[in-house]
């Protein structure tokens, strides 16, 4: 990833924290974004792969952040699924990172920035719906 859009991500995630905004939700936003970036980029994703696996995987990463929207707007047991619905499709959308670098041959520095942003939201969420857990 270039480092230009590295400090697009950072100034965004500065703004939206200050409106109090989740960082798991502006992480998330960042993944949508940088996920639709890459999959529009024929560089990346020859049409050929683009209407399969690059639609999936942007739906994917619409799931990811509609889930934890949904998530920090309800309560209980409500709450845990989208959390895990989320964790979910994390653990999907990684899989299918790894399928383009195998099938489409994305490069490896792409591969683990793109990945490397999944596990962090991954990561947040999990912390996240453990700590719903035992405050429950």
């Amino acid at each position: 990833m270039r480092t230009d859009e590295r400090l697009y991500c950072r100034r965004v995630y500065l703004l939206l924290k200050e409106h109090k905004e989740m960082a798991v939700i502006v992480k998330a936003k960042c993944l949508m974004e940088h996920s639709f970036k890459m999959t529009a980029n024929t560089k990346h994703f020859p049409k050929k792969y683009r209407f399969s696996i690059g639609a999936r995987i942007e739906n994917l990463a619409i799931e990811i952040y509609e889930s934890l929207v949904r998530a920090n707007e309800t309560q209980g047991d409500e709450r845990l699924t989208n959390q895990q619905n989320a964790i979910i499709a994390c653990k999907v959308l990684n899989s299918m990172i790894e399928l383009s670098y195998k099938t489409v041959q994305l490069a490896m520095n792409s591969v683990e920035y793109w990945g490397g942003l999944v596990v962090e939201v991954k990561r947040m969420t999990v912390a996240w719906r453990n700590s719903e857990i035992k405050r429950v």
